[in-house]
């Protein structure tokens, strides 16, 4: 430290914190270079006021002079012309600017450069800003001059300017004039700092500007005018950085001691204790209640994950915090040493975010806590990947707040965007590269499941893909903020959706676990409402729902963030791509049709979604039929895609009376051709209400008979016995004859025929009838079963049997099966059948035989006797 008297102090026991300063020192030099070739956006920080000098930018009027001249209407007006007779006066001297007159100069412009935002002004203003600094501070050092010489004078003992020994009532006087010129030159240093803020808010508002112009076309790194500008405007930014680096070398060199080395060896000791030993320790915490949590596999995998993550996050940022909040303590910060320090806070936390998340989703080694569907190889291919997008997006990140600090030029902010890019980019490429390694084409035997992921990995290679593309295109073509913004949103967006997919996954699964039947809500809920285990199941899959659309809102919302205020910047500019195209009285707008497509297809596609997440997870939790869930999954996808609509033409800007016109023309249209079609749709519209028939039913129509497989909106399938699918109008459903099988409460009944030889047998056969029914586990007790003598024949028993089952789908198998069981039965019971059936049979004569036999008898023995007696003797 460089004492009051000059001499030079250098102790052992400040040893450490200079030390730290002085490479602190050094690793701003070494970013000097980088910085100012691959600046990023950023204008010039106006620094707080100090009681000491702000001395001027030394490169501030020369940038100004370098981007533009200021406009014509900031030049002197030419002279009035004056008659001939009276001859022209010589103009008068111009009064020699004061701090007054300058703070009311400094005024005005700072409320034009507050109310103006075009680019050639703020240049121009600009350009006044640096030349009232300037003045200001030629001021200021002209009265620091005088000020010295007048205190020279006050020095013991006082003397006036003709070196005598001054007087009492002399030095009052020169007393008085030391403070007034003390005053001026405080005005003028004012005057000087507002000067450099002015001059930062101008530069401000021409960044911001290039920035949200995302279609703004500069010179093309492959144009030599690119690097002739960028050479120019180097210097400039080499000067700023050296200015802002010995500032901060400065205050951190005359930090108060021991305070500043004591502090920030603590706070080392602390950040440190913070990233090791306490993050293994509540690592392993969550690892062991994982393990011995008695709940399901996938809910101890998604806690653990989510426990990973915050412990992953949440330690690093909050080491990252102590150190910055004890840097300030001591007083070694700057102004712009600390906003590069909360720059370094925000990467720290922004490449935590990403490791931690790399950590879980990908797992390389621990298959069993690996959230991702992916196998070993893949992991290790891509287990690099979260420390590389980490660094390179955190070293972006501290570039471009280095460079806001400093204040780069536009020059240097174009070649920063292109620098960044092609980073990202690179960075991308490589991931794109891995995730193609290794991929094996789909055979027919995968599952549904692999065939989806294999889908979901190549739909997000597609637009890796065009991405890059797109990025590198829009740079090469010299749109580098936009191809800036689509690189870096690659990764926000990327890890968005690992944070999404994570709490998505975390959210399905505790609802889940809470409403499964052993849960704590689930008996909560049963104890106080005493509700049912399907409607406590109902629950929770709601209340997953809700949870996950919520999450998915935030998510849009900080998915449009990087864009601008909510996208708000994005939107804009693409909304200027499309204005209203006149034919006479008609306005056609580009922008608004293709919104309103885009609506429509956006409301089909959360339709579409809808409809899938109630088959999937919400009707199979309740007690309806097939028939019902069919209904109200239909009913909601129709009345989904009329609000689609409504909502795309609204978009569109079609209104009341237009939708009217299109109505009126429909109408024609369904007068003359449409009228099948308008019927079957009105058709299907009633059967879904109404439900006279429903998916699931057993139909007859016209002698076609099947299973109801599918309502749609013109048609209906019926698939028959022979597995053929028939397509029927909607319209004969309502207008024709139909026997439905399975409405309400509907059962099989099996009829069956059946004949014995004997009548004798009648009550066995009953009994051994009924007895094959009760024992047959699908034939139901109620309605009872019952057994009917249909009619006697010759040589039979006719009965007739019914028998009732839960579906008459059944009711053919079933029969068959009560055959077998009854022949079994009625033959080991050796009950004849009509025909045979057994080795040996017994007829048994009827009355009308006997009758004829009696009569035959007499007849029979008086020609046997006769015959005897006309025998010749033997």
């Amino acid at each position: 430290m460089i004492e009051k008297n000059g001499r030079l102090r250098l102790g052992f026991g400040s040893f450490p914190a200079r030390g730290l300063l002085l490479a602190t020192t050094l690793i701003l030099s070494l970013f000097a270079p980088l910085a100012a070739q691959s600046a990023i956006q950023a204008p010039v920080t106006a620094t707080a006021a100090t009681p000491t000098p702000t001395p001027a930018p030394p490169v501030a009027a020369a940038m100004a002079v370098q981007l533009a001249s200021p406009p014509s209407a900031q030049a002197s007006p030419p002279p009035v012309a004056t008659p001939a007779a009276v001859p022209a006066k010589p103009p008068a001297p111009a009064p020699p600017p004061t701090a007054q007159t300058l703070q009311q100069q400094l005024s005005r412009l700072q409320a034009q450069i507050a109310a103006t935002d075009g680019d050639d002004q703020l240049i121009a203003f600009g350009v006044q800003a640096a030349t009232l600094q300037k003045t200001a501070d030629g001021l200021a050092a002209n009265q620091a001059a005088d000020l010295a010489k007048l205190n020279a004078r006050l020095a013991p003992p006082a003397r006036t300017t003709a070196g005598k020994r001054a007087t009492p009532h002399q030095k009052r006087e020169l007393e008085a004039q030391r403070s007034t010129l003390q005053a001026q030159v405080k005005q003028d240093r004012l005057v000087s700092t507002n000067a450099a803020r002015a001059y930062a808010a101008a530069a401000e508002k021409r960044r911001a500007t290039f920035d949200s112009n995302l279609f703004e076309q500069t010179a093309s790194p492959l144009s030599p005018d690119f690097w002739t500008s960028l050479g120019s405007a180097l210097q400039p930014d080499l000067d700023r950085l050296q200015n802002s680096g010995m500032q901060a070398v400065s205050t951190a060199w005359n930090a108060p001691e021991p305070q500043a080395a004591i502090g920030l060896v603590v706070a080392a000791a602390l950040a440190a204790a913070l990233l090791f030993p306490l993050r293994h320790l509540l690592e392993g915490l969550g690892r062991r209640r994982a393990k011995h949590r008695a709940a399901a596999q996938a809910f101890r995998r998604s806690a653990y994950a989510l426990w990973m993550t915050v412990v992953d996050i949440a330690l690093p940022a909050l080491a990252a915090t102590v150190l910055l909040l004890t840097a300030r303590w001591a007083g070694v910060l700057s102004s712009e040493a600390d906003s590069l320090a909360q720059a370094f806070v925000t990467a720290a936390i922004w490449g935590a975010t990403v490791v931690a998340l790399g950590r879980v989703l990908i797992a390389p080694g621990d298959p069993d806590r690996r959230m991702l569907p992916i196998d070993e190889d893949a992991a290790k291919r891509l287990q690099a990947f979260p420390w590389i997008v980490a660094v390179v997006t955190g070293a972006g990140l501290l570039l471009t707040h280095l460079n806001t600090i400093i204040g780069a030029s536009i020059a240097a902010t174009v070649a920063a965007n292109c620098v960044i890019t092609v980073g990202y980019v690179a960075v991308a490429g490589m991931i794109l590269v891995a995730l193609g390694q290794g991929r094996k084409p789909l055979d027919e035997s995968e599952s549904s499941t692999d065939a989806a992921s294999s889908s979901g990995l190549t739909l997000v290679s597609l637009g890796l893909t065009i991405a890059i593309l797109v990025a590198l295109g829009a740079v090469l073509a010299g749109y580098t903020t936009l191809g800036e913004r689509i690189s870096g949103q690659v990764f926000w967006l990327g890890v968005l959706a690992a944070i999404t997919y994570l709490l998505l996954r975390f959210i399905d699964e505790v609802c889940g676990e809470l409403f499964s039947p052993h849960g704590w809500a689930a008996r909560a809920l049963f104890r106080i409402f005493n509700l049912r285990a399907s409607v406590i199941a109902q629950l929770g899959v709601l209340l997953s729902a809700g949870l996950s659309v919520l999450l998915l809102v935030s998510v849009l919302t900080l998915a449009l963030t990087p864009f601008g205020h909510t996208g708000q910047t994005l939107f804009a500019h693409l909304g200027g791509l499309g204005r209203p195209l006149r034919i006479g009285s008609l306005s056609i707008s580009p922008s608004a049709i293709a919104a309103g497509l885009a609506s429509l297809a956006v409301g089909i596609a959360l339709v579409r979604f809808v409809q899938g997440w109630l088959n999937q997870r919400f009707l199979p939790v309740t007690d309806w039929d097939s028939g019902v869930r069919n209904s109200v999954s239909k009913g909601i996808g129709y009345i989904g895609v009329g609000l689609a609509i409504v909502w795309g033409f609204a978009i569109a800007g079609l209104g009341f009376q237009q939708i009217a016109l299109v109505a009126s023309a429909l109408s024609v249209g369904i007068g003359f051709g449409l009228q099948q079609v308008v019927q079957n749709f009105v058709s299907g519209l009633i059967l879904l209400v109404e439900r006279p028939v429903k998916v699931g039913d057993w139909v007859n129509l016209g002698g076609q008979e099947g299973d109801i497989k599918n309502i749609r909106v013109r048609a209906t399938e019926i698939v028959t016995a022979d597995r053929t699918t028939l397509i029927v109008p909607n319209s004969d459903f309502i207008t024709k004859t139909v026997q439905n099988k399975t409405l309400g409460n509907a059962r099989g009944r099996v009829q069956i025929l059946i004949a014995i030889s004997r009548v004798q047998d009648a009550d066995r056969a009953k009994a051994l009838i009924l007895a094959t029914f009760a024992d047959n586990p699908e034939v139901l007790s109620e309605p009872k079963s019952n057994v009917f003598i249909d009619s006697v024949d010759p040589g039979a028993v006719n009965f007739k049997c019914f028998a009732f089952v839960h579906n008459p789908r059944d009711v053919y198998r079933i029969r068959s099966d009560l055959f077998f069981e009854m022949i079994r039965r009625m033959l080991k019971e050796e009950i004849m059948f009509p025909g045979g059936g057994m080795p040996t049979m017994a007829i048994e004569p009827g009355q009308g035989l006997k009758d004829m036999f009696d009569r035959l008898e007499p007849k029979l023995a008086q020609a046997g006797s006769k015959a005897e007696s006309q025998s010749p003797p033997s």
